[in-house]
């Protein structure tokens, strides 16, 4: 992803958007990903031709709110950005008309993610407001310095509210990745909206959200000291990321309808990527001030090849599930059974 140099940063939009090598990256991630999504749709002949304006309308606005997740670089696109993406994939888990199950996934997905992103909400207005910049570029520079300025840990009331901020934020990045305990939206939205739409959600939300997450700790790292309260945050994800992968993995062995199987399966991969993340605060925060964020950048790298293979795995599984659909009428194991009898 990176060469030897360093890579260039260019921000616009008076610095609430950045360009670089980790943009383009998931630009390109998202571009191809709704491209394979398209097809997939022509291809089932969901939507129909009645909607499909509609539809393809909703489907392009999501992935523009995602490629705007990845290029964030303030607390205020973090927040727009993030609805931008979810306020088109709430209609589409309830596109599918005269389905109660729809209808209620929909309903669903949208009381919660209303309520986590109020949580969001109020600890943006706290990060912002104890560190008087919501530019993220210098949230570690003023962290630092609200950390410098007192006892340093969270006996500090500017590090005890900043920290509070940082953990409610957290939360609402936690629901767009469907992290325990933040996951019971998930199976429900999934087994409510058709195939098509349960694997682009599953692939390009978690994209962008991963991508915001990682824009978010690198803001934060960097600054001398706020290793003890990079560390704390990074053991905390790392345990977090742990239960999500545990439960994932257990919950899916009980399933008998496929997309609610598929689905805690991405609540698992989701558990495997934020590992990588919690890993990185851990490491800048160990080398705070010698670690710039290209360097932590760098490491993710791995997680980057994780989603691109993750993208055609998790994709092909939903699209064998629209494909199987249209000739079984059926989305559980029951309507799968003796299929391979049935086609020879």
């Amino acid at each position: 992803l990176y060469g030897v140099q360093e890579p260039v940063s260019t921000t616009f939009f008076t610095g609430m958007l950045v360009h670089d090598s980790f943009t383009v990256y998931f630009r390109a991630f998202l571009s191809l990903f709704l491209l394979l999504t398209v097809a997939l749709t022509s291809l089932t002949g969901i939507p129909d031709e009645e909607d499909s304006p509609d539809f393809y309308c909703l489907l392009f606005g999501a992935t523009i709110g995602m490629m705007m997740m990845a290029s964030s670089n303030s607390l205020l696109m973090l927040f727009l950005s993030v609805e931008m993406a979810s306020v088109p994939s709430y209609a589409m888990v309830g596109f599918l008309k005269g389905r109660k199950p729809s209808s209620e996934a929909a309903l669903k997905y949208v009381v919660y993610g209303a309520g986590a992103a109020g949580v969001m909400l109020y600890g943006i207005s706290l990060l912002a407001g104890v560190l008087g910049t919501a530019d993220m570029g210098l949230l570690a520079e003023r962290l630092g310095a609200a950390a410098a300025g007192g006892s340093g840990g969270l006996g500090d009331p500017e590090v005890r509210t900043a920290s509070l901020g940082i953990l409610l934020i957290m939360v609402g990045l936690a629901f767009k990745l469907s992290l325990v305990p933040f996951h019971f939206w998930c199976p429900d939205a999934f087994e409510g909206a058709s195939a098509e739409v349960a694997g682009f959600l599953s692939v390009a939300s978690k994209a962008g959200a991963f991508a915001l997450l990682v824009r978010l700790c690198v803001s934060l790292a960097g600054a001398e000291g706020t290793g003890p309260l990079l560390t704390a945050f990074g053991l905390g994800l790392g345990f977090v990321a742990c239960l999500t992968m545990t439960l994932g993995n257990l919950a899916a062995y009980g399933q008998n309808n496929l997309k609610r199987m598929l689905a805690y399966s991405t609540i698992a991969h989701a558990g495997y990527m934020v590992m990588a993340v919690a890993a990185m605060l851990v490491m800048s925060s160990s080398a705070a001030g010698a670690t710039s964020a290209a360097d932590v950048i760098r490491s993710m790298e791995g997680l980057l090849y994780y989603l691109f293979v993750y993208m055609f795995m998790n994709l092909g599984a939903f699209a064998v599930i629209a494909l199987v659909r249209n000739y079984t009428f059926g989305e559980t194991l029951d309507d799968v059974r003796g299929l391979i009898s049935q086609s020879q």
